[in-house]
């Protein structure tokens, strides 16, 4: 392993374990050598390659888009195991012969046994959806160059992974991978031998099979919003900011799966389903237009109070934790706020950026607090040292999460009775049309 790649992988699981608040790995292979090509949806730019590396046991290669391989950063990108593609558009007429020698190397990658990432959608949209591009052929194409060179000796495997986030842009958000059966290239050499273009194609529409049955998969991206917005009214779904936690995050992700092969299945023919679509689509049109939060009606139809007493007891009494969070967090993270957002204009960048950014600031700021907890605290090294790992994280997560909290509750008693209770007739008729049709 390479130098950065090895500590990447030391320091990740810390990193990953504050910045996602649940994660969960399913049907993931357990060797280091593992000789596989894995081939990824690609829904959130640079945290991808850092989610999909860290929640997997094999020796990875990342292949990535070449425009990002700059002089200065090649120190970066080869102890990071990044391998460059070039593509004609971005990069020019001669992207061909330069990615010669990257295949090349990727061919002795495969060889010694160790595996490859490669986000087959090609590029990330701006808006994150839950649904999938058309694979490129490119995974295809390499591991049969491979076999061929290997005279089709070796198990090369290729494998897709499914990476549903509940949003990748939050802090505090969930992750799920759900990987695919492995698929054995030594199964397709019949057919390459009858014909390379015709196994290349097929292996690639396998793949596009595999990673539309590990992802939520919205078939029509404009019914995307109408699978989303079930998700949040019934909150059994991978959304974000409206689910209940007693789910276990597998229950979410299958759930989410379900509505969305729902959706694909039957809604052209189903009138039910468009005259369902087109109450939800009116309803969140009105908590837009009012500036409600579903989560408020929801809290109400349960409650039947505005009243959030409890909620602000537990903040005060906070106090003091808040104090160490600020202290700790407060500057890290307007640092590395104002330096990303600013940097990269598309924002699907932003949570990869901060993750890795905030990390190194945070440390870096932190690191005094060993020894001014040594002097003025307590003289024992592993007590500083033990305070340094916790609390920073811990104080600065529950500052984080108390005050988005109490900001939330402050707009909620703002709100109108009346205007809470006629949104919750209406959301009450639609989880009963829901239910009716076998969704909830």
């Amino acid at each position: 392993m390479r130098p950065l790649y090895l500590i990447l992988r030391i320091l990740l699981p810390y990193v990953m374990t504050i910045f996602y608040r649940r994660s969960r790995t399913l049907n993931a292979q357990k060797k280091f050598n593992a000789q596989t090509i894995f081939v990824c949806n690609h829904p959130s730019a640079f945290i991808d390659p850092l989610v999909a590396g860290n929640f997997q046991m094999p020796v990875l290669y990342f292949v990535t888009r070449g425009d990002i391989f700059k002089w200065w950063l090649r120190p970066v990108t080869w102890a990071s195991q990044m391998v460059p593609i070039f593509r004609k558009a971005e990069d020019g007429a001669d992207s061909h012969e330069k990615n010669k020698d990257s295949f090349r190397y990727l061919r002795r990658v495969l060889m010694r046994k160790k595996s490859l990432i490669l986000f087959g959608e090609g590029y990330t949209d701006d808006k994150f959806i839950r649904s999938l591009k058309p694979l490129k052929k490119g995974p295809a194409r390499i591991g049969f160059d491979t076999m061929i060179e290997c005279d089709w000796m070796a198990d090369i495997k290729v494998q897709t992974i499914g990476l549903n986030y509940s949003h990748p842009k939050y802090f505090r958000s969930d992750v799920l991978l759900s990987f695919g059966d492995v698929i054995h290239l030594r199964d397709y050499k019949e057919l390459y031998d009858q014909n390379p273009n015709t196994a290349i194609t097929q292996l690639t529409r396998d793949l596009q099979i595999s990673l539309q049955e590990q992802i939520t998969y919205v078939d029509d991206k404009s019914l995307e919003p109408f699978v989303e917005n079930i998700s949040i009214l019934t909150r059994k779904g991978m959304n974000h900011f409206h689910h209940e936690k007693k789910l276990t995050l597998e229950e979410r992700y299958r759930y989410s799966q379900g509505i969305a092969n729902r959706i694909n299945e039957e809604f052209v023919e189903s009138d039910k389903l468009q005259a369902l679509k087109t109450k939800i689509d009116a309803y969140f049109k009105t908590l837009k237009s009012k500036k409600i939060d579903d989560n408020w009606v929801n809290r109400y139809q349960s409650k039947k109070s505005k009243n959030w007493t409890k909620e602000k007891l537990v903040f005060w009494l906070g106090t003091p934790i808040y104090i160490l969070g600020i202290l700790h967090q407060f500057l890290p993270h307007l640092i590395v706020k104002r330096f990303v957002e600013k940097s990269f204009r598309r924002d699907v960048f932003w949570s990869g950026v901060k993750l890795l950014v905030g990390a190194t600031i945070s440390t870096l700021y932190n690191l005094p607090f060993i020894f001014l907890f040594y002097a003025y605290i307590y003289p024992s090294g592993w007590l500083a040292v033990l305070y340094f790992l916790t609390v920073p994280a811990i104080s600065g997560i529950f500052t984080y999460i108390q005050v988005h909290k109490f900001t939330d509750l402050q707009k909620f008693s703002k709100v109108k009775v009346t205007d809470l209770k006629e949104l919750n007739e209406e959301r009450n008729d639609l989880l009963a049309l829901i239910k009716d049709l076998k969704l909830n």
